[in-house]
């Protein structure tokens, strides 16, 4: 949650990991139209899937974070708990993240390591818009042609 005191350094480092693994990630946290968990800590897009990313730190509930994917999952193609754990596999909750197609990455230090990759999910038509309409403008503000479809925003 952004109330950790290393919650902003994390999530920059995060963003830097996803820009150089070839995602566009959202500069801010992305509105997600769940009925609750509204707000995915990082949001990114890769070819045409959208990514969401919640952040958890060690004083962070990794129950309170399935919950969140589960909201995500509505409307995000990936969803993945990246946790800032030593034994993240230890975790009463692990089993579930898998059955749900989640990913799981640890957090040590400045890395970043897939334990689970998840697995991609259809979404809701309405909750997907909601989530390009958020990245069209965040693309349209950079000086990105807004007019042109999504899957024409990055080919060149």
């Amino acid at each position: 949650m952004d109330n950790h005191p290393s919650y902003p350094a994390a999530r920059l480092q995060l963003i830097s990991f996803l820009q150089s693994q070839g995602y566009t990630v959202h500069p801010k946290e992305v509105y997600c139209p769940a009925i609750e968990h509204h707000w995915v800590d990082v949001a990114a897009l890769k070819g045409e899937d959208f990514w969401a990313f919640e952040y958890k730190s060690r004083n962070d509930s990794i129950k309170r974070g399935l919950s969140q994917c589960q909201a995500y999952a509505k409307a995000f193609n990936y969803v993945v708990l990246v946790a800032n754990r030593r034994r993240t596999t230890s975790s009463p909750y692990f089993v579930s993240f898998k059955r749900n197609g989640f990913g799981i990455w640890s957090h040590a230090g400045d890395r970043f390591h897939p334990l689970i990759m998840p697995l991609r999910r259809a979404v809701l038509r309405g909750s997907r818009v909601v989530i390009e309409r958020q990245f069209k403008w965040s693309m349209s503000n950079n000086n990105l042609e807004a007019n042109r479809k999504i899957s024409d925003w990055f080919a060149s």
